[in-house]
């Protein structure tokens, strides 16, 4: 089940019209706020979603637009907590003019946890252009792979957890630096090549934080390597890190 196609046209309209709407049925002189949640990643509305405000009883459900509005607030600093089946939940501060209206758009990231497989799957195959050349080396199958749903599935807490489970990848540890590193069990003497997101990284820290990682790719040995990435230290194997594009998540 996919998401209706939204025409940013539409979502303009829609945040004209609630802020019509809030204006003409509010007093002068009291704050206002109006909003739209949308995934911090697809930028697509979304719907139902839980917003709360700090010192308010009163919770507000987002529409099919994923706009909500808040009128009559007393307080110019708004804190506010954002909550929905699939997603982290958020908490935003906003600045509210104390004589007008603030409006703004809160990013949200996807979890996928407690949905259905095929609103998942949904999701993923939306995404897939912008990660084709990954999506087709793991439809190859050469080498080992990680998608985003299985690493939240797993509950792995840094790429280096997620490295550990491979067969053939072995993680060395230095007792005095307390650093660890991923090296192949064919080639233990040296380090693999680590490319983030098409660049290749001098160093990699195998206790980044995995909740912004979309894929995972590990080859090897020359044998699994892609002829793209069959560079000179190649021999020692390759590590690619593709990292989800987050441009509608929300700056403080």
């Amino acid at each position: 089940m996919t998401r209706p196609h939204v025409t940013s046209w539409a979502l303009r309209l829609g945040a004209v019209s609630l802020a019509m709407m809030l204006h003409s049925g509010t007093a002068a002189g009291q704050a206002r706020l109006v909003g739209r949640v949308v995934d911090s990643e697809t930028g697509q509305p979304v719907q139902n979603a839980a917003v709360t405000i700090r010192g308010l009883q009163t919770e507000f459900r987002t529409d099919s637009l994923g706009q909500f509005a808040v009128a009559n607030l007393t307080d110019q600093d708004v804190v506010l907590t954002i909550k929905r089946l699939g997603y982290a939940p958020g908490e935003f501060r906003v600045r509210v003019p104390s004589t007008g209206m603030a409006e703004k758009v809160f990013g949200i990231d996807f979890t996928g946890q407690q949905l259905a497989a095929v609103e998942v799957a949904a999701r993923a195959e939306a995404l897939t252009a912008r990660y084709t050349d990954f999506e087709r080396r793991r439809t190859r199958g050469m080498g080992a792979f990680f998608r985003w749903e299985e690493l939240n599935k797993k509950a792995f807490s840094s790429i280096g957890d997620a490295l550990r489970t491979v067969r053939g990848v072995r993680m060395q540890c230095n007792q005095q630096t307390f650093e660890c590193f991923a090296v192949m069990v064919r080639s233990p003497q040296c380090q693999p090549v680590w490319i983030i997101d098409g660049q290749e990284a001098q160093a990699f820290n195998e206790n980044t934080p995995i909740q912004d990682v979309y894929g995972i790719e590990i080859y090897r040995g020359a044998g699994e390597i892609p002829g793209e990435y069959s560079g000179s230290n190649a021999a020692c194997g390759v590590i690619l890190v593709w990292t989800k594009s987050r441009p509608y998540r929300t700056v403080p």
